[in-house]
């Protein structure tokens, strides 16, 4: 039996090496300001998972736009300079991994199965498959077409909200419920189990930080067993051809992809497609509905938008003109600082060899070279370059009219120079998805101003940082309710 002195020489050991190691940590004088916080093997990590934004901010404000944090072992380097280092590092895939750093998250996250996930190459096929699909205007319009169809039977006649009169509704769990539907449906058809679905997708994504955060099994188990239901039915799904036959031509190519290849099982399609769902909802979702709470809360704006939605009614094919719509300069104005204001993504890749970066740190013209070194993290905070006052004055204010050509130089600073509006991340892995989030949005915003009078009778909810910084789009910290009435003479009647 071991004695109470060598166990206390064994633990004195320990902390001293640890100890030790947490002293010797530096970085080269080429290399970033390096933050390895107070604690051995943790550095900041207590600080970084409580509240990453503070945390942050205040480095950023000590060290400028480029600095290392040790974390629970990890060399995290966060990057946030428009100028030169953001666009370098987009562009860079000889040095900078997507993959290597989403293998983790792919299969802790989804549930991807491990043969999927090590198999770049594979993952690579499908993702150029993604992109083709979805930058092809014919096929993203056979998609958007039936997202149409699906928004506007959830709103019709035949709906809930048919003989709504002053009813008060929740607008998030409103928009939660339409765009998932109309989403779902549009990409993977009719046979698509919903209902079934819902509920536990839900569940999985209110609980997503603790996945992030690894928190074991047993203090996330309602999380872990909504995950395991959506798997099992998208698993079902993708085991009866004929269901999938009625998808998409996204779905059904990539379907195709993983019949041709030795990814055949439930388990591998079924953690693919989770992460398809999560990349086409997820992030739309709060996207839609801050687009429309902005405009609903703000009386002025709400009627702009109700006469550019009535001036593009089309009364003999009684169609709007979409196209019109979405190239309408104050829709994609109120759009664009929806998505400039509430992105909250960490763009990050794992760095494979040592490289260097050109950095303007405080200004351009104090930019310098720095070596980002082999292992690290690169995170990039798109937050960051868009909560900059410097480019965006008041930049914690959404203001609709705020893109709009006529405001460049007061409401938006340094355009020509500087790359500080980049939603999407950058390179050639810019969200693929992103035609299709803004249709979503769009979509949403007409049928719900055509149809209905919204008022707001309340204050709009502020939106969740904390915890949840860098999880994607950030969504409201309660509902937003409001009243909602069905409109005598629909504004389609008023064209």
């Amino acid at each position: 039996m071991l004695s109470l002195e060598l166990i206390a020489a064994v633990v004195a050991i320990i902390v001293t090496g640890l100890t030790l190691q947490h002293v010797l940590l530096s970085a080269g004088n080429d290399e970033p300001p390096f933050i390895k916080g107070p604690i051995p093997c943790l550095g900041s990590a207590f600080a970084f998972a409580r509240d990453p934004q503070p945390l942050l901010r205040s480095l950023q404000h000590k060290y400028g736009r480029i600095f290392t944090v040790y974390v629970a072992g990890q060399r995290m380097t966060f990057l946030w300079d428009p100028i030169f280092g953001n666009r370098q590092a987009w562009s860079n895939t000889s040095s900078l991994s997507l993959g290597l750093f989403m293998q983790y998250i792919l299969q802790s996250l989804f549930g991807y199965t491990k043969s999927v996930a090590a198999d770049f190459e594979f993952l690579d096929h499908l993702a150029k498959k993604v992109v083709a699909v979805l930058s092809s205007k014919p096929l993203l319009a056979d998609i958007t077409k039936t997202l149409q169809a699906t928004y506007l039977s959830l709103v019709d006649d035949n709906s809930r909200y048919a003989n709504c009169n002053d009813e008060v509704i929740d607008l998030y769990e409103y928009c939660r419920h339409n765009v998932y539907y109309s989403s779902a449906r549009a990409l993977f058809g009719l046979g698509f189990p919903f209902e079934k679905i819902y509920q536990p997708y839900i569940r999985f994504e209110d609980d997503i930080t603790k996945f992030l955060k690894r928190y074991p099994r047993f203090l996330n188990r309602e999380g872990y067993k909504a995950r395991e239901k959506v798997l099992d039915e998208l698993g079902s799904f993708f085991m009866d051809p004929h269901r999938v036959s009625q998808s998409s031509v996204l779905v059904r190519s990539l379907y195709d992809i993983f019949m041709a290849s030795t990814h055949k099982s439930p388990a591998d399609f079924a953690g693919y497609f989770f992460a398809i769902i999560f990349a086409s909802k997820s992030n739309s979702v709060p996207a839609a509905f801050w687009v429309l709470a902005n405009i609903v809360a703000d009386a002025g704006l709400k009627t702009e938008i109700e006469g550019i939605i009535t001036k593009h009614y089309d009364p003999e094919s009684d169609e709007f003109e979409w196209t019109a719509l979405m190239e309408d300069p104050l829709i994609m104005s109120c759009f664009k600082e929806t998505m400039r204001l509430n992105t909250n993504i960490l763009s990050s890749r794992l760095v494979t060899h040592d490289l260097t970066l050109k950095v303007a740190n405080k200004s351009e013209d104090d930019s310098k070279n720095v070596r980002l070194r082999e292992g690290s993290m690169l995170m990039m905070p798109l937050n960051m370059l868009h909560w900059n006052p410097e480019v965006y004055p008041d930049p914690m204010k959404w203001i609709g009219k705020r893109f709009l050509e006529e405001n460049q130089g007061i409401l938006i600073r340094n355009v020509d120079k500087w790359r500080s509006y980049a939603p999407w991340g950058g390179g050639g892995h810019i969200c693929p998805g992103r035609y299709l989030a803004v249709y979503e949005a769009v979509i949403q915003l007409v049928y719900t101003l055509a149809l209905f009078d919204v008022e707001p009778i309340e204050d709009l909810p502020a939106p969740i940082i904390g915890d949840r910084y860098g999880a994607g789009v950030l969504k409201p910290d309660r509902g937003y309710h409001v009243k909602f009435t069905r409109r005598k003479t629909p504004l389609m009647s008023v064209a």
